[in-house]
């Protein structure tokens, strides 16, 4: 008699279930706004790459801000204390043109 088996993808710990948020990403250039739904123990690399591709956007050269403080990929919305609505912004970096002797 053969068994039919179901794939899962949890651990064998029992675990509650994933609490989530949803997050807004905002464009300070064009006013956009992107609406993200994500784990809150999700790193945050995860929501910036989506942000940059669905947007078409380089992820080196765009920085996110949360309360005033550059976001770094490995932060979680947990460790931030983010909250359902709550705002990231983002900005392009700007690239210096200016060497390090060059009268700017």
């Amino acid at each position: 008699m053969m068994r039919s088996s179901s794939t899962s993808f949890t651990s064998k710990r029992c675990r509650a279930p994933q609490e989530k948020v949803i997050l807004k990403v905002t464009n300070l250039e064009d006013e956009g706004i992107d609406v993200y739904k994500m784990g809150t123990h999700v790193h945050l690399k995860k929501l910036m790459l989506a942000y940059c591709q669905r947007r078409n956007l380089d992820h080196r050269t765009l920085r996110f801000i949360f309360n005033g403080s550059f976001l770094r990929p490995r932060q979680t919305p947990a460790q931030l204390m983010m909250e359902d609505d709550d705002i990231i912004h983002t900005i392009m970096e700007q690239a210096s043109n200016a060497g390090p002797n060059d009268d700017a």
